[in-house]
Order: C-alpha cells, then sequence, then structure tokens
C-alpha cells in the first residue's frame, strides 16, 4: 500500500469516528430511525475491531467482509470450484451476456480462480444477478447512453460496495452515493478506494456538507458516502437508479418506510430491490413487500434461463400470483407470516425475492 492510500484510509477512520459520535448526539431525538435496528446493532459489535486496525491491514479488507455478506476465504479453500459453478446458478446468469456485464472478483478478492480465467464466489453471483436483472430488463442501455448530463445512482446499504464498483465501472458517466450506517461505510469507502484509486470521493464531514451535496458539486465525485441519518438532505437531488440488496430487511419498520417515502419522491428512474420479507431475526420490521405495495407498482424477478423469450411475460405472471396471494391473506384462505412474537427457532426462513419498481401514480396511491 502506498502513503497516498494510507492517507485516504486514515481519513476515512478519522470521519467514520466523527460521524459515530455525531449519531449518538442524534440517537437521543429520533432514536427509531438513526440507530440502527436492535438485530443489526448485534452484528455491529462484532466487527467495531475494523477501527482499531492499521491502515495497512486495510489492503486485505475483503477478508473482512463476511460480517456483511457472510463470504469467507474458507470456502474457496476448501470448496470444489467445479460444483460451485454446477450449483450457484452463476452459468445461467451470464449465458449470452455481453462481456462487458460479466463481473469477476477484483484482484485481492477471495474465490475460485477457473481455468477460463473467471475469479468468482458466492458475492460475485449476488452482485451478477443484479447486473444480469439490469442489463436483461433494458435498464442498463439507458444508464450507459451517451450523455452529457451526468447521472446520479443511489444505494441504501451499500454493504462493503461490491455492487458499487461493478456499477461505477459499466455505467462510468456517474455519480454513485452510498447511504449507510457509520460502521458499514467504514467497509464500503476503503474497500472502493483500494480498487478504484483514480476515482475521486467525497466522505461525508459536517464541515463542509451542505456545500458538497449541492447540484453542480455532487456530480464532481465519482463515490460518494453519507451516513443513514443525513439522507434526507439528499432530498433535492433526482436519481436514475436506486438500489437496496438485502438492507431492508435488516431495519425497523419505521426506517424502511422513511426510506421508501424518499425513493418514493426523488427516484425519476427504477429502484431495484433485492430481499426478504422480512429477516426471521429481526423482530421490528413487519412485511416488505406490503409496504413496497402501498407505493410502488412491482414487477417481481424469477429464476429463469437467459435468453428465454418469455421471461417478461412470467414476471408478469408473478406478479399476478402475488396479487392472488394478497388477496387470500386478506380474505383470510391464507395465513400471513407473523413476526415479533415467535421464538426465532420457529420463524420460517423466507426466500428473497427479487423486484423492479416504479412509484404509483399520484391518483393511485392517494387511494391505498
Amino acid at each position: 500500500m502506498d502513503d497516498k492510500t494510507r492517507s485516504k484510509i486514515r481519513d476515512i477512520k478519522s470521519k467514520i469516528a466523527a460521524m459515530l459520535k455525531e449519531r449518538q448526539l442524534l440517537e437521543n431525538k429520533d432514536e427509531t430511525i438513526v440507530s440502527p435496528s436492535n438485530y443489526w446493532s448485534d452484528f455491529c459489535s462484532y466487527f467495531d475491531y475494523l477501527l482499531d486496525l492499521s491502515e495497512e491491514s486495510f489492503g486485505k479488507i475483503r477478508l473482512h467482509t463476511y460480517h456483511l455478506t457472510g463470504d469467507n476465504y474458507q470456502t474457496y479453500y476448501f470448496g470444489d470450484p467445479e460444483n460451485f459453478m454446477k450449483t450457484s446458478g452463476l452459468i445461467a446468469l451470464t449465458k449470452d451476456l455481453p462481456s462487458t456485464y460479466v463481473l469477476n472478483e477484483p484482484e485481492g478478492g477471495i474465490g475460485f480462480r477457473l481455468d477460463n480465467g473467471r475469479f468468482v464466489s458466492l458475492d460475485i453471483v449476488r452482485y451478477q444477478r443484479v447486473v444480469s436483472t439490469l442489463y436483461r430488463y433494458g435498464i442498463l442501455s439507458e444508464l450507459t447512453k451517451d450523455s452529457k448530463q451526468r447521472r446520479l445512482m443511489l444505494e441504501i446499504g451499500g454493504g462493503y460496495g461490491g455492487v458499487a464498483h461493478h456499477l461505477s465501472n459499466i455505467c462510468r458517466n456517474t455519480t454513485y452515493i452510498l447511504v449507510d450506517l457509520p460502521e458499514t461505510l467504514l467497509f464500503a469507502a476503503s474497500y472502493l478506494v483500494l480498487h478504484n484509486p483514480e476515482k475521486k470521493i467525497y466522505m461525508y464531514d459536517s464541515s463542509d456538507y451542505t456545500r458538497a451535496i449541492q447540484q453542480g458539486v455532487i456530480e464532481s465525485y465519482d463515490f460518494v458516502f453519507i451516513p443513514n441519518y443525513k439522507l434526507e438532505s439528499l432530498s433535492h437531488l433526482r436519481y436514475d437508479l436506486v438500489l437496496n440488496i438485502a438492507s431492508f430487511q435488516e431495519m425497523r419498520t419505521a426506517q424502511v418506510e422513511a426510506n421508501l417515502d424518499f425513493i418514493l419522491n426523488t427516484c425519476t428512474g427504477v429502484f431495484y430491490s433485492f430481499n426478504r420479507d422480512h429477516q426471521p431475526r429481526n423482530k421490528e420490521l413487519s412485511n416488505l413487500s406490503d409496504l413496497f405495495r402501498q407505493r410502488f407498482e412491482l414487477v417481481e424477478m424469477q429464476d429463469w434461463e437467459p435468453g428465454n423469450e418469455e421471461r417478461i411475460t412470467s414476471a408478469l405472471m408473478s406478479k399476478f400470483r402475488g396479487i392472488l396471494r394478497d388477496l387470500a391473506m386478506f380474505l383470510g384462505f391464507l395465513e400471513r407470516p407473523k413476526w415479533g412474537g415467535a421464538s426465532s427457532n420457529n420463524t420460517p426462513s423466507l426466500p428473497y425475492r427479487e423486484y423492479l419498481c416504479k412509484p404509483l401514480t399520484k391518483n393511485a396511491n392517494a387511494t391505498k
């Protein structure tokens, strides 16, 4: 690691520490929105050691990201790459996909190095799903069109920055804004600085924040890192794409609602979600799909073989099945999942649901 990178990591750590102090003062006013859910607070306590690591140690940040995604280097040290490719779904996700959209782990990552030159991991499978869906449904073609106007992408709960890294390199004329808990921004900012040393970043700093987020200024950055409690300060901007990947499922209902209302008012493109309706151990969340449907028109993705010309029909049929399922719950023919009171050991583990969401019209929204 060179001195310039060490200095950047040192600055990131300092600003994260300042965010944590600032949040502590705000928690007295609105803990429900500002603080992580009880479920996620447990996770944060397991990786608070990161702030004490040397700058040099951040060169191996990918070895610590299992705290966020569960993807551990030992999976590949002892695993079978052939079986991984057969069972991961990665082959189907990349079939007939242009090479521009086929993802690999950056150097310094973890995963299997395949004979064909690919470097893949469980996280790459997750991120490939996002990119493949956005490509198949024509969203990336819009975002990659030649345009003098800088595009804005927003990811709420960006994890360690894996999706941000790949999408920002696909959609180059873009400012990518990550909003997350300060504890998690430490991962994302460090990871993205290490893998994108040439790109310009802005890390939240209360002393210059008002100027930095002005329209016409914020577009000068490639990556912008903002703590979750400052989300509303970004409401003057308009976003071409908003993403949330396995993050809403870990929040309180009030936090999800605040985020969804923000997206509803600021997203001019598509909102992409890949979440469970409920994380079994999170007792402070109701049902995500219910919260989404109050604000958005949803198209639910299904597992499909790329190249299937009927994939859009399949997605629309899935949406129709979702409506029938909700109607059955409303009429009492099907029991709605109940959360909060049951023991986590008895709570079913729900599958992930992948949605492309567009805001309901004002009139339709008013009738909900």
